[in-house]
Parts: structure tokens; sequence; C-alpha cells
């Protein structure tokens, strides 16, 4: 199968994991997965991503400082960006990533048809 739509997923839940695979290749999406902001960062330099989803919160870092990292990486330009995030979250970090670059954000559990509209909303000339 040749996919034209390649999105990072960095989450290090297994469940959430198997969620989010499921849902973006049934929309088309080839779906590339990491565990951490290292492992992030280097798929970033290897390949050129529509789409990347992470937890607000990870091992080490949070999704601000990946989303900081992956502008500063696209000469400054936000990339598409959605974090997920959970009502134990902490607003101001999630206010903080929606500031530097994150496009939106879904909470968890989410919805399939939310987790379909909120990628459209980010990058609406993917076509899913």
């Amino acid at each position: 199968m040749k996919f034209d739509k390649k999105v990072l997923i960095c989450v290090d839940e297994d469940i959430m994991l198997t969620a989010l695979k499921f849902r973006l290749e049934k929309q088309g999406f080839e779906v590339v997965h990491v565990r951490n902001m290292q492992e992030a960062e280097t798929a970033i330099l290897k390949d050129n991503f529509n789409l990347i989803i992470a937890d607000l919160m990870m091992k080490g870092n949070s999704a601000v400082d990946l989303a900081k990292w992956a502008r500063e990486k696209n000469s400054g330009k936000p990339v598409p960006f959605l974090v997920m995030a959970t009502l134990e979250d902490d607003v101001e970090i999630l206010e903080e990533a929606l500031n530097n670059g994150a496009g939106d954000f879904i909470m968890k559990p989410f919805k399939p048809v939310e987790l379909y509209f909120r990628i459209h909303r980010i990058v609406p000339d993917l076509g899913i």
C-alpha cells in the first residue's frame, strides 16, 4: 500500500498507540511511532511528516518541548501538531503547547469522530 500522508505518533502507552494507529491507517496515513522526544527528533530529522501527534506529558519532556523544537527545525513555521491531554494535565502546560506551535488538542480517551475532525482542522489539505 502506497501512502502519501505520514504521521508521527509520540506516545508511550500501547493501548493509545493501537487506537491511534488503527484510526489513522483507516484514514490512509502511514504511521511512524516513537516513545519519547529523542526518538521523535531523530524521526523528524530523517523524514517529513504531514502531522505530529504527541502526548502532552512525555517521560522527561512535554509536547511543548517537542512543538518548539519542531517549529525551530521548520524555520520558525508551525508544524501540524496535535496534542493529547488528560483531565489531570495542567491547563497551563496545555496552553503553553498551543502557544508554541501545537495546532489543537484532543482529550484522552478520544472519540474517533473527534480525532477525524481535529486532524482535518489542523491539516485540511490532506483530504481525509
